[in-house]
Order: C-alpha cells, then sequence, then structure tokens
C-alpha cells in the first residue's frame, strides 16, 4: 500500500470513530503557546465542574 492511501485510509478511520479531522487542522494552525493557553482554560473548566459535583 502508499503512503498516500495509507493517509487517506487512517483518516477516513478516524473520522469513523468520531474524530473531528477539521478541528484538529485548525488547532494545528495555532501556535504552541496559544495551544497550551486554550488548554489550561478548558483544564481549569474541566475542575471547576468535577469541584462542583462533589458539592
Amino acid at each position: 500500500m502508499d503512503k498516500k492511501k495509507s493517509e487517506v485510509d487512517a483518516l477516513s478511520n478516524a473520522r469513523e470513530h468520531g474524530v473531528d479531522i477539521q478541528m484538529l487542522k485548525d488547532n494545528l494552525k495555532r501556535s504552541v503557546s496559544e495551544r497550551i493557553r486554550r488548554h489550561r482554560i478548558a483544564l481549569d473548566m474541566y475542575n471547576k465542574l468535577r469541584n462542583a459535583k462533589k458539592l
């Protein structure tokens, strides 16, 4: 199997399993520092929600 066919198969398989390929592509356009900043925001929100559930 050639490399191009293998990449197409991998992307197709990922889509079938619910991976949002466009979201990944868009995220990779961001700088590393921006990705880290956005991750921290999401992690902070997760922790707030988790802690609120415990109350």
